[in-house]
């Protein structure tokens, strides 16, 4: 998988180390100013958009900040539904997921294994194998990353049999 913040780095001339310096204090007291002198606190989690080039999808990871507190799970699969920002729009990822989707309800099992129920909005207006495929891998993989998760069955108002088809 691709991570999105993976871009060619920019020349290092000799500037670069005191801009960079000079910009990264300014970003610092303009959070500060803005937050109280307080810094948000949350845990880093990496969610899947798409890039689709031609007749293939690139799962590309990108990081997003969710709540200390509470199930991570939940909370990841709510940045995905969010879909990418505007940033990342610009950088040609979208998401597959249709933007009615709920998650309806969100369990690991002692085994490992994370299930998922979903309205039926994720199903509807999705035909096409590559379409379906993308879904299926862009929840699969956001998931995975979580610690303990081992692998991701997914259904649709708790059905798991004959759901995202071509």
């Amino acid at each position: 998988m691709q991570r999105s913040h993976t871009k060619n780095c920019p020349r290092r001339d000799a500037w670069f180390g005191p801009m960079a310096a000079a910009c990264w204090l300014t970003a610092v007291a303009m959070v500060l100013a803005g937050c109280g002198g307080a810094v948000p606190s949350g845990r880093r989690a990496m969610v899947c958009f798409v890039r689709t080039p031609a007749q293939d999808i690139e799962l590309v990871e990108v990081s997003r900040t969710v709540p200390a507190d509470g199930p991570l799970a939940q909370l990841v699969l709510e940045e995905l539904l969010k879909g990418p920002t505007l940033a990342e729009r610009n950088q040609g990822l979208t998401t597959l997921i249709p933007p009615e989707v709920v998650v309806k309800a969100v369990t690991l099992d002692s085994g490992g294994t994370m299930h998922v129920d979903f309205n039926e909005a994720l199903q509807e207006r999705v035909g096409g194998s590559m379409r379906v495929t993308g879904i299926r891998r862009q929840i699969q993989a956001t998931l995975l990353w979580i610690p303990g998760v081992t692998s991701v069955i997914l259904s649709i108002e708790g059905r798991t049999e004959d759901i995202l088809q071509p």
